[in-house]
Formats: structure tokens, sequence, C-alpha cells
């Protein structure tokens, strides 16, 4: 009877994981940060992927705040890049004078922030007009107050 102790030991061990498989199982590295998974929950309607993405994520850090930024976007590209013309349209002034909308030819929509810890260029491509407001209103320094430091 004491030999089978170990034995139904390991088999609750290994029904325990295949209940709970690890994030290394389901497909996530751990290296992904959260706002990673509510961009893809926009575009899979798979409210379990999402859970278990959200799950397996790392906390997304601000580590600079920056005292510009410039939103590059393709001058022909633009009536078909809805949100970010949205995003342009409706809120860039609320970013000024910080913010400045540069047009160019032949590049992909990016933003590029420049501060006293140097420059960092984010693609945007496929962004929410709510979601370029939400990373500026995260990583801009807005009111002068904070320049160079960590948040």
């Amino acid at each position: 009877m004491i030999a089978f102790i170990p034995l139904l030991l390991l088999l609750l061990a290994t029904s325990a994981q295949e209940a709970h498989p690890t994030c290394d199982e389901l497909g996530f590295t751990g290296e992904h940060i959260c706002s990673d998974c509510d961009v893809l929950a926009q575009y899979v309607k798979d409210e379990e992927l999402v859970a278990e993405c959200k799950a397996c994520c790392t906390k997304d850090q601000v580590s600079a705040k920056y005292t510009k930024a410039e939103l590059l976007v393709d001058q022909w590209r633009i009536s078909s890049l809805q949100q970010i013309k949205d995003f342009i349209d409706k809120r860039s002034r609320s970013y000024a004078p910080q913010l400045k909308v540069l047009y160019s030819s032949n590049g992909a929509p990016r933003l590029r922030l420049t501060g006293p810890s140097g420059t960092e260029t984010i693609r945007i491509d496929n962004w929410r007009a709510s979601s370029i407001a939400e990373f500026l209103d995260e990583r801009l320094d807005r009111d002068g107050s904070s320049k160079g430091t960590v948040a």
C-alpha cells in the first residue's frame, strides 16, 4: 500500500499540470507586456486566449518621460489610416506644443519621442486614436515637472 502513495502523488501532480498549463505550454514566453494583450483583444475575439495572455504578461512600465514628440505620417497614406487621422484631427492639438505632426513620403506611421534620456521611435500602424492618446499621456512630460525621471 505504501508503494502506491508516490505513484498516486505523481498522478495527482501530472493531472494538476494538465489542468493548469504553464505560460510556455500556452505559447506565451512571459516577455510580452500586458498592453500587447489589449491589442490582441482588438483582433482576436477569443476571451479565453486574451485572459491567458494577461495571466502570462509583464506589467507595462514607463521607463522615462519625454519632453517632445513627433507624429510622423505618410501624407499619401493618411486617408487610409483612419484612427491616426482621427487622432490628428481631434486630439493632437491638446498635446501642443510638445507634439508636432510631420508629414512625409513613403514611411510607416510612427511616434518619435525625445528627452534627456534619449530618443524612442514606435510604429503605430494599427493603433487606435485612444491608444495613441494613452501612450502620449504615459510618456510625454506635459507639465515639465519630471524631466529625466523614471516613473
